[in-house]
């Protein structure tokens, strides 16, 4: 298959989006992020990049707390205008119903099946962005999005974000640290 060299750029693959909380001078605050992930399993700590003028920042910054959000595919117009608006000029607390964990630094959504509270323990600041690192202190996840007791990600419906547009999740490509097995030669 041929390949051609195109201008540098974050190679393009799914992300997930996520719609980070924070409180911003005592009023829960949404922004939408396309850059986020997980850096560590134990502890568990997760990154979310923010570009330096968002709103948002403020807020994380003056209480060194944060909401991860994880919007379902059906709530798509919900997660965009929150990337769309800034807090500055408009209440996103209204979008959503908010509720609080044991911490009450970090406004969560209601209408997201999984959320997450996170207390910051870096923050790397770049030309542009502002990186959150924060280690996951709660964590929840709507009762019917669950097999097993484990997170479902097709009863989650994760939307994600590849270029400029918004996509949902396929069906299972494979099981994880065991389909490679059958490349493993045998002595």
């Amino acid at each position: 298959m041929e390949k051609i060299q195109l201008p540098n750029q974050a190679p393009a693959a799914p992300m997930p989006v996520v719609i980070a909380g924070a409180l911003v001078k005592g009023k829960e605050n949404y922004l939408a992020i396309g850059a986020y992930g997980i850096m560590s399993m134990q502890p568990p700590l997760v990154y979310i990049s923010s570009m330096k003028a968002h709103f948002t920042n403020a807020g994380i910054k003056e209480t060194g707390y944060f909401s991860i959000n994880v919007p379902s595919a059906g709530l798509v117009k919900e997660t965009d205008y929150c990337g769309l608006v800034s807090g500055r000029d408009t209440d996103k607390s209204t979008v959503f119903s908010t509720f609080f964990g044991k911490v009450k630094h970090a406004p969560m959504i209601r209408e997201c099946p999984v959320n997450a509270v996170c207390k910051v323990v870096k923050t790397v600041e770049l030309p542009s962005n502002d990186v959150f690192i924060g280690e996951v202190v709660e964590y929840y996840v709507d009762t019917p999005c669950l097999t097993d007791n484990t997170p479902d990600p097709k009863k989650i419906d994760p939307l994600l974000l590849a270029g400029h547009s918004y996509r949902k999740l396929g069906g299972v490509a494979g099981a994880a640290f065991s389909t490679g097995k059958a490349l493993i030669k045998k002595p």
